[in-house]
Parts: structure tokens; C-alpha cells; sequence
């Protein structure tokens, strides 16, 4: 709750804030198919995770993390892009939708 209290302090409305929630929830238990305006204005269509099983690199390994962890930035959306196998980041007002 007070997570999403601080994403509507930020200009999100209720259920915009709900969505992003719900995304980074998801996104901790499987790969989600989901959709974000990127900064040039197109859409892009994405597939991604925040489950460390799940994040294979181009070489067939896992990432594994390196250095302290970044504080969490409320603004934007941290993921781990299971196409690009890279991580990828968008701001959380640019989220259009997130799939089953």
C-alpha cells in the first residue's frame, strides 16, 4: 500500500500505480509480456523478469549480480528482458499494459 501511495504522489493514478505493482509482482514469480512507450514515443513490447533463474545470457549462463545493489528509484521500472537478454529500464508512467 505505501508503495502505492508514493507512485500516485508521483502523478500516477490509482489504478496506473496498481498496474506497475502488479507488473513488479509478477515480474518476481515468471516472465510477463507486457507493453511501454519508450522516450521517442513508440510502443515497445516486451517480455521480462525479475526472477534470477530466468535471466540467461547470450552465452547460456545466469547473471549474477556484480557491486552493491542501486537504490530503487520509485520513477522507473527495472527488468530483465528475456529477448535481449539484457536489462532494460522505462519510466512507470509509460507503462500502456501488462498481459495475464
Amino acid at each position: 500500500m505505501e508503495q502505492k501511495v508514493k507512485l500516485v504522489s508521483l502523478g500516477l493514478t490509482e489504478k496506473e500505480a496498481e498496474n506497475v505493482i502488479t507488473l513488479k509482482e509478477e515480474m518476481l514469480k515468471r516472465a510477463v509480456k507486457f507493453s511501454y512507450r519508450k522516450k521517442d514515443g513508440t510502443v515497445r513490447e516486451a517480455v521480462g523478469t525479475l526472477r534470477r533463474d530466468l535471466m540467461k545470457l547470450k552465452d547460456g549462463s545466469l547473471w549474477a549480480p556484480k557491486g552493491d545493489p542501486k537504490p530503487e528509484d520509485l520513477t522507473k521500472v527495472d527488468y530483465f528482458d528475456i529477448e535481449a537478454q539484457w536489462w532494460r529500464q522505462f519510466a512507470v508512467a509509460n507503462l500502456v499494459a501488462v498481459e495475464g
